[in-house]
């Protein structure tokens, strides 16, 4: 069952720290904890096990900040030892240096001066009911009797921890309980170590995820080896092969019950019968935040919110459709973001639905699309695809002589047809050649996005929108940028009935131009959503102001607010 957030506690204030030299530190108010262990894992579960013992204390869930290399995590721990992930911000998106030092700020922690630690659990009072003498303590599993002992003997086989594992596997949304000396052992087995940080905290903050990390289990290695007993029934004993041999063949009397057959009147329809194959119902374990932190070390915890939001917009952008789609990225103005958006959207379809994606610059003389994106290896344009249409078309035509004609990016998984690019060239592209071209591309591709010129009267732009089933309008934070993407959509609006259908269920996307415009982005966005289906906004990103453009070189805030526009474009497919 999930934690019920709305009892858990802001105090105790408590916050929690990962080292990489297999310690951690764990405040609660003002007492603090140093925690010692043979390994990174094992030091992982020993502060789960700490902070589980808080809220027992305080007999409510209890909420908790850690630090790790990996990110900055709010947790929500409740008194049964069930943990769920409220927030998780990666590393790439916390202030540099991250990890930052542990002393050097105001919101360092104290340095703990190892000479004046005392040992002794965080709790008021000591295991045997006395007071405890410090503030300040440490405890060390090395110190413990028996710590020497190998991780083997602690969980059994690895055979019956994974069939431990097995029968409990955790389904999305539950809190979800693990032993944690079994998973310390686990860890040190393989021999992984995962890198943590020794960070100083921050208050949580704004951040709101949700997720599910483990707690402890209360199967043991010791339960694994003990006998059947009356709440499990004993195993039947094999029979010998003598018993086998003698053993009658036993047939089913017709005083047995079920024996009778049933009436023709009672008997369905056998297209009736249900399947008996079960819906499958296996979850992916999570990859990211604290939960994709402790599967590292071996466990299969499901995802968060935050995780299961991006896995669905991967699930949307996937699907295959029936037949191809065309979607217009259009702006009248020039500077918008045209090409880089038709770039990025191309890379995300065809890196998570696969390949049969093309990108097209359908700019009536020369655009820039050929400029950011990489050769294939020759000049080809869209002019020798008309020279070649009757070729292409044939029944006879196979897919591998399309690759003469556009340029493959490797790294992004798309094709990539040029327009004209001959500086001293005449030739503007036509209506009826946008008809031939794209007749060519819906027979070699599933999704084929059209990166448009600036004049909106042109033949071949007017024509792209009788091809088009959605439509993309993107913009930067600046104004006239904007300005002139409301223009377009009013022009479409305009032309035609089915045009007018394209731009009430548009999706657009707002660029930020520069760094800190986020407040004018959001107003931005807010200005353009009541007119039309979906708003995207996509934080500034220096890889995409000039040059190449390489979507795996993009931030990753920046590759997931594609990954949402994507996501949205796809809805309207």
């Amino acid at each position: 069952m999930a934690i019920d957030r709305s009892r858990a506690l802001e105090r105790p204030l408590i916050t929690a720290r990962l080292r990489p030299d297999n310690t951690a530190l764990l405040r609660v108010d003002n007492v603090t904890q140093q925690i010692t262990e043979n390994s990174e894992g094992a030091a992982l579960q020993s502060l789960v096990r700490q902070i589980q013992a808080e809220a027992v204390r305080v007999e409510r869930p209890v909420r908790v900040t850690v630090t790790a290399q990996t990110g900055l995590s709010f947790l929500v721990v409740d008194i049964d030892g069930a943990i769920e992930e409220e927030s998780f911000m990666p590393f790439e998106e916390l202030p540099k240096p991250w990890p930052p030092p542990e002393d050097g700020s105001d919101d360092a922690e104290d340095p703990i001066d190892e000479d004046s630690v005392d040992e002794g659990p965080i709790d008021d009072e000591t295991d045997n009911g006395e007071p405890a003498g410090e503030e300040t303590h440490s405890v060390s599993r090395l110190d413990e009797e028996g710590a020497g002992n190998d991780a083997s003997d602690e969980i059994g086989t690895e055979d019956q921890a994974a069939e431990v594992a097995d029968d409990e596997s955790p389904t999305t949304g539950d809190a979800v309980r693990v032993n944690a000396t079994s998973t310390s052992a686990a860890a040190d087995a393989t021999g992984d170590r995962v890198p943590v940080s020794s960070a100083p905290f921050t208050a949580r903050s704004s951040y709101i995820a949700a997720g599910a990390v483990p707690s402890e289990r209360p199967e043991t290695a010791e339960a694994l080896d003990q006998p059947e007993t009356a709440g499990r029934p004993a195993r039947k004993a094999e029979p010998t092969a003598a018993e086998r041999t003698s053993a009658p063949a036993r047939t089913r009397s017709s005083e047995e019950p079920g024996s009778k057959p049933l009436s023709d009147q009672a008997r369905r329809d056998l297209l009736e019968a249900p399947s008996f194959l079960a819906e499958p119902s296996i979850v992916e374990p999570a990859r990211q935040g604290f939960a994709g932190f402790v599967n590292h070390l071996g466990l299969r915890l499901p995802p968060g919110a935050t995780e299961r939001a991006e896995r669905s917009d991967v699930e949307e952008i996937s699907r295959h459709l029936s037949a191809h789609r065309t979607i217009s990225v259009i702006n009248r103005k020039g500077g918008a973001n045209k090409t880089p958006t038709v770039v990025n959207l191309a890379a995300v379809f065809a890196r998570y639905g696969g390949g049969g994606v093309l990108a097209w610059d359908n700019n009536e003389t020369m655009g820039t699309l050929g400029w950011r994106t990489d050769s294939g290896g020759h000049d080809s344009t869209v002019l020798d695809v008309l020279a070649s249409a009757d070729e292409l078309l044939d029944a006879k035509a196979e897919f591998g002589q399309m690759s003469k004609f556009v340029h493959h990016q490797q790294a992004d998984k798309f094709d990539v047809l040029r327009s004209d690019e001959d500086v001293a060239g005449t030739h503007e592209m036509t209506a009826a050649e946008v008809d031939v071209v794209h007749s060519i591309a819906a027979k070699y591709y599933r999704l084929i996005f059209m990166d448009s010129g600036n004049s909106d009267r042109a033949e071949n732009w007017l024509r792209m929108l009788d091809h088009t089933d959605q439509l993309v309008v993107p913009t930067t934070t600046m104004e006239d940028r904007a300005q002139a993407a409301l223009l377009t959509l009013q022009a479409v609006q305009s032309r035609s009935e089915k045009a007018a259908e394209l731009a009430r269920n548009a999706v657009v996307i707002v660029s930020e131009w520069q760094p800190k415009e986020s407040s004018i982005s959001e107003r931005m966005a807010d200005d353009f959503r009541p007119f039309v289906r979906d708003v995207v906004i996509v934080p500034f990103d220096p890889a995409l102001k000039a040059g190449r453009i390489q979507h795996s070189a993009l931030q990753p805030a920046t590759r997931r607010a594609w990954l949402a526009a994507a996501a949205a474009i796809a809805r309207g497919l």
